[in-house]
């Protein structure tokens, strides 16, 4: 199994829609940086997410960089601890903003995204991705169309339907 380190987003959707405890079936541990942590308890967070946040599973673990990659523009101070943290751990990163992406893909760590995380889920029959994502467009994440029809294209296929 492997090890992921997330970013805020994407444990955010995952909590909202039901569906974070599929990483403890797709990783040994999930790592989370002070930085999100304090980003999903915070009060603008939803009350499940901070609930969740709140009482951590016990695969889940709080960890900080000990090298933050250079301040840029369009990062967070928790998408460059996630990103540091990755580096580091030698982890999978899970995150969903674009430009973040762009910076762990410069420092040479593979990242997946929300979708990703559902759609390996799914394929372990862990969920029912067209629920799934139901559930995400009812959020507020902002994911094409387009990507969405995608996904469940695999997902059908995938299913043999």
């Amino acid at each position: 199994m492997i090890l992921i380190v997330a970013d805020t987003g994407p444990i955010n959707y995952l909590v909202q829609i039901g569906c974070v405890n599929v990483l403890s079936e797709l990783a040994k541990t999930v790592v989370l940086p002070a930085s999100v942590l304090r980003e999903l308890q915070s009060e603008g967070a939803p009350s499940a997410v901070r609930e969740w946040a709140g009482n951590l599973p016990l695969w889940v673990e709080i960890r900080n960089t000990t090298s933050l990659i250079p301040a840029q523009p369009e990062l967070s101070e928790a998408d460059r601890e996630a990103i540091s943290l990755a580096r580091e751990l030698q982890a999978l990163l899970l995150m969903d903003d674009r430009r973040a992406r762009r910076a762990a893909r410069e420092q040479t760590v593979n990242t997946i995204g929300t979708l990703g995380i559902l759609e390996a889920a799914a394929a372990k029959c862990l969920i029912s991705l067209p629920d799934a994502l139901e559930r995400l467009r009812a959020t507020s994440m902002f994911i094409s169309d387009e990507l969405l029809a995608q996904a469940l294209q695999r997902d059908s296929k995938r299913r043999g339907v």
